[in-house]
């Protein structure tokens, strides 16, 4: 694409070469140092973008900046664009800086709705075009889609020349853009696909950023409706008139189009891919699918062979509209914004309670130092799924939970320390069984579990008086209507609709195929999330056990999501005694398949049925077969568990953990130390032997044990020295898993140990036992800064002044700290300053202002011997920074930090100006201070930078005597 072929506002005719549009666009991007300032805002934007939700509403996005914001994002794009067209081709950082800060302003709800006005259509266009190039730029091909001959691009070309006569040519350009859309939206599929082989030449950073951008322009107005329309559908012959300003509005697409498979398909890959922005779209495209749905017949009549790829078309059509379907509603789940794919991420309702060792005063400072860590991990092995950006710092989980202490408040998922389901994989956004617990169902749709001795006198009660609702700061409350869609309407007519079809004994139920019986199970184990009445659970519990009850034990592709769908309804409904038998005979026969996808549905309706507070009986019952099933099975697989079922195996773990920490009586002793012994093979297994997923879960769940205080004091021994064990590992992200791990044992050993102290004062004075011990931890913790990779170095040194503050007296750990700041096999001394400022800062703040002068009297000599001279320098001048008082000089550190290694003027004058604040304001002994420049005076030599500060000293000394 030639220079001539780009124009800024993409909807006029691009001017001839020679006109002085041009050279005014030439004289703006081509000026010396614009492109870099362009991008170093855009870095600074995104940051504020990242912030915004820590930061007060004053703060917020304004009307008036968001325009600022989407004129600027499309500046960068344009001008990253350019460039490509000037043949000056950018860096991939800078591509990534421009989409990143694309991508998080298109994720702010007012920059999005600046953009989607027909004021900014010009905008919007420009944009389009821009990410198009630079997407053709990267992949180096003319096509961002497969190939016009595969998708029948030119089947469209008649239709969109007769809609191009019915308007004005002004409005060419909006349909144009249009196009370049649709072409994006199919891209998704291939080339902005990860693992595909269109997708080779985009790095891999590149591509979530674009993925993200291409999805919040497709839900622009102005192209909406257009990307969804698949390409198949032009071939087939469909000419809808376009209405809408520009002309660029479609209507639904007729049933009798979808009804051919391969256009279904891609429908419901666009659907689900751009979701829906409006009450409107989303009854809409319910209608349109229910629509499909009704029209294929759903029994199968027919037995001549001619007719039985008529019958598999047809359910095959049927079990992708139940699919869709069920997306659909699901999608209502999406927090913040319902149905918005491109900020938002299914809500979590994770099944574990609040950990209440965490609000003791030792919790409360292993939250602060454990949630450091915590954010590290994340950020080097969470999948990412709802993080399009590069940036490492972000709300991983943004999805509020219920609080099991007090009904509707809400908390912020980054306080839920080790409260995320144990299974789940850090980061995976996708649905999985458990997404919403049990009590949340409870709580927030106001259901009574009722055991059998309650039904007599409750029901009528539950009959006469409506239950009150749950306060509106419960998100779950708003379940009936989320984003002014019906959802609970759009549950019971589906859980209706489903029983028809599988109910034994209706007239629908007799020929419905197999797979569709098994795709409408599935589909109501997931739409029950949803139910918001006890009665939708009911009907869901007495269809799904009469479906069971004559249905072969044999077809274990339905059993696998049959079992976990009764056990779910059972446990909302409280499993009386009248309920746990069957459903307890069912688990236990279920487990005893060699089906693997059977026995982890029955698990999963383990850790339902768990979840309701098991009546003594039922857990007699029903928790030794599992609790010999997890041992057996668990055993057996602990030292190879990566040629096992990755899935079966988390869950396992997370029922046995569950079961630990609920039904400690019930499960034993011996159970809990054969789990431990267990976990513990698990762990210390070679990395190919133990994947990282599983890794992770194992030791957050005996975390989460070490926490509920379910462990003797023999086992959290045994985890302490395992910890300290994995944190030398190689591997960064599980050191780093074990020292969360080794903080926890010994934040709770620490809170065993010292039940009666009630003030901050004790805490500094811990016996010489303990000391002992921890100085033997913090060994650990130093080296894996000497050791460690880079961004180990910093999270370790993040967290060490605070550890350092709560385990040891200042004396005992001043030698230690500026002993590994000085030490020349310190590889990371930038990070090592932090903590000399930290630990500084906190004595001062404890009024210990003397300790810091003395140490740093004491120290001054071990400084000036460092080589070479530059290094010393810096050394001390971090070392001056750390000890001061003065709240100006302290600012300082980053800069001076920075500054590691030079001995610039500039450097000299940071050095005399930090020393000289300490000489004049820290030190009053007159002994002191000829201490302080004795030291120099030794090393002094002229020109260095101690006879430039012995000169600066005499200088202050010559204005006192004056």
């Amino acid at each position: 694409m030639a220079c001539k072929d780009f124009n800024l506002n993409l909807l006029a005719p691009c001017p001839a070469p020679s006109h002085p549009y041009w050279e005014k666009l030439n004289n703006v991007y081509g000026e010396p140092g614009f492109y870099q300032t362009v991008l170093s805002l855009c870095r600074a934007l995104s940051q504020y973008l990242l912030s915004l939700p820590k930061l007060p509403a004053a703060l917020h996005i304004r009307a008036d900046n968001a325009a600022l914001i989407s004129g600027f994002t499309r500046l960068a794009l344009e001008l990253v664009a350019w460039r490509v067209l000037q043949d000056q081709v950018p860096l991939s950082l800078d591509l990534q800086t421009a989409l990143s800060c694309c991508c998080l302003a298109l994720q702010q709800p007012s920059v999005w709705s600046l953009l989607a006005s027909a004021a900014c259509v010009s905008q919007a266009c420009s944009v389009i075009r821009c990410v198009r190039l630079l997407i053709q730029a990267v992949c180096k091909r003319t096509s961002v889609a497969v190939e016009p001959g595969e998708r029948g691009w030119r089947g469209r070309g008649r239709c969109r020349r007769g809609q191009v006569d019915a308007v004005s040519t002004d409005n060419v350009c909006a349909r144009k853009a249009c196009e370049v859309m649709a072409e994006l939206v199919d891209a998704l599929q291939s080339t902005l696909a990860l693992g595909h082989p269109r997708n080779s030449r985009i790095p891999a950073f590149l591509t979530p950023p674009l993925r993200n951008v291409v999805i919040s322009l497709a839900r622009l107005p102005l192209v909406n409706s257009y990307t969804r329309v698949p390409p198949l559908v032009w071939k087939l012959g469909w000419s809808p008139r376009p209405s809408g300003e520009l002309g660029t509005m479609l209507p639904e697409i007729p049933v009798e189009f979808l009804q051919e498979k391969d256009v279904f398909r891609e429908f419901l890959y666009r659907i689900n891919t751009l979701g829906w922005s409006s009450r409107t779209q989303f009854e809409e495209t319910w209608a349109t699918l229910l629509g499909v749905l009704v029209t294929q017949p759903i029994a199968m009549d027919h037995e001549e062979e001619s007719h039985q790829e008529e019958d598999l078309e047809r359910t095959q059509i049927n079990v992708l509209a139940v699919q869709a379907i069920t997306s659909l509603v699901l999608s209502a789940m999406t927090l913040p914004v319902a149905g918005n794919p491109a900020v938002s991420c299914l809500e979590q309702q994770p099944r574990n309670k609040t950990l209440k060792a965490l609000d003791t005063r030792f919790g409360r400072k292993l939250s602060v130092i454990r949630g450091t860590v915590e954010w590290e991990i994340q950020a080097m092995v969470s999948k990412r799924d709802n993080v399009p950006t590069h940036y490492p710092y972000q709300a991983w989980d943004p999805v509020p939970s219920l609080s099991s202490s007090s009904i509707g408040t809400l908390i912020s998922h980054e306080k839920l320390l080790l409260q995320i389901n144990t299974e789940r994989e850090m980061g995976n956004m996708d649905y999985k069984l458990g997404q919403v617990s049990i009590h949340s169902v409870w709580l927030g749709n106001n259901i009574t579990p009722l055991r059998e001795e309650e039904w007599d006198e409750d029901e009528e009660d539950e009959t006469d008086a409506p239950a009150p609702s749950s306060p509106p700061t419960s998100p779950i409350n708003s379940r009936k209507h989320r984003a002014g869609v019906d959802i609970h309407s759009c549950s019971q007519f589906l859980l209706e609709l489903y029983s028809q079809w599988i109910l034994p004994g209706s007239s629908n139920s007799k020929k419905t195929p197999v797979i569709l019986i098994s795709e409408v199970v599935r589909s109501l184990l997931a739409v029950s999330d949803l139910f918001t009445e006890r009665n939708q659970f009911e009907m869901m519990f007495s269809t799904l056990s009469e479906l069971q009850k004559v249905h072969p034990p044999e077809d274990e592709i339905l059993n696998q999501y049959l079992v976990p769908a009764i056990c779910k309804a059972a446990a909302v409904l409280g499993m009386d005694k009248a309920t746990a038998e069957p459903v307890s005979r069912l688990l236990e026969t279920t487990l005893r398949s060699t089906h693997i996808p059977s026995r982890l549905g029955a698990l999963h309706g383990v850790l339902y049925v768990l979840e309701c507070d098991l009546l003594e009986e039922t857990a007699k019952q029903l928790i030794p077969t599992v609790s010999e099933y997890l041992l057996s099975n668990l055993r057996a697989i602990s030292h190879c568990v990566n040629l096992h079922n990755q899935q079966h195996v988390l869950v396992m773990c997370a029922v046995a953990f569950y079961m630990m920490e609920n039904y400690p009586l019930d499960v034993g002793s011996e159970f809990t130390a054969g789990i431990i012994q267990t976990c513990g093979v698990m762990l210390s297994a070679s990395e190919e032997a133990t994947p990282s997923v599983v890794y992770h879960c194992v030791l957050r769940g005996l975390e989460r044990l070490l926490l509920s205080e379910q462990l003797s004091r023999l086992d959290g021994e045994a985890l302490v020295k395992l910890s300290v064990d994995r944190v030398n590992m190689p591997s960064p992200h599980r050191a780093m898993a074990a020292l969360g791990l080794m903080l926890t044992c010994m934040y709770t050993g620490k809170e065993k140990c010292s039940p009666g102290r009630g003030t901050d004062a004790d805490l500094t004075a811990p016996d010489s036992e303990s000391v002992i011990v921890a100085m033997e931890r913090v060994s650990v913790l130093f080296d894996r800064i000497r050791k460690g990779f880079p961004f180990e170095a910093r999270v370790v040194s993040r967290i060490l002044p605070q550890f350092l503050d709560d385990f040891f007296p200042p004396q005992d750990v001043m030698n230690k700290v500026i002993g590994e700041f000085l030490s020349n096999q310190q590889p990371y001394p930038q990070f090592m300053a932090t903590v000399v400022y930290k630990v500084f800062q906190t004595l001062h703040a404890t009024g210990q202002s003397s300790m810091v002068r003395d140490w740093v009297l004491l120290s001054l000599s071990n400084f000036t011997q460092r080589t070479p001279v530059a290094m010393a320098m810096w050394s001390l001048s971090c070392f001056f920074v750390s000890a001061s008082t003065s709240q100006w000089i302290s600012a300082l550190l980053p800069h001076v930090i920075s500054r590691m290694g030079k001995s610039d003027l500039v450097d000299v004058n940071l050095f005399c100006l930090v020393a000289m604040d300490f000489y004049r304001h820290q030190i009053d002994e007159e002994l002191d201070r000829r201490a302080f420049q004795s030291v120099f005076e030794v090393v002094a030599s002229p020109g260095s930078p101690y006879h430039r500060l012995l000169s600066c000293l005499q200088t202050i000394h010559l204005v006192t005597s004056f």
